[in-house]
């Protein structure tokens, strides 16, 4: 069984893409700045879509399992509406 408040509702799938796409913008910008030859832009641009892509993988894994441990059900009430945290300590 499954608890109802621990549901995963980011959108954090397109955080690997986010990632390699400002980490690859970034490499060439260097190497096109620094006038490297086309076949060493291509290993950096390769090597910095790579790097960045696990690095998304990771960020994203990490704000996954976060958002999983969360009980979304101390945080808003069975209408929808936003509450301050419940405690239980009564």
């Amino acid at each position: 069984m499954t608890d109802k408040s621990k549901i995963n509702n980011l959108k954090t799938k397109t955080l690997p893409p986010l990632f390699m796409m400002c980490g690859g913008t970034v490499a060439l910008a260097v190497c096109l700045v620094q006038r490297q030859p086309l076949l060493r832009m291509l290993i950096v641009l390769f090597l910095a879509l790579l790097s960045f892509a696990i690095l998304g993988t990771i960020v994203k894994s990490i704000v996954d399992k976060f958002n999983m441990t969360m009980r979304y059900s101390d945080y808003f009430e069975e209408a929808g509406d936003l509450v301050e945290k419940r405690t239980d300590l009564d």
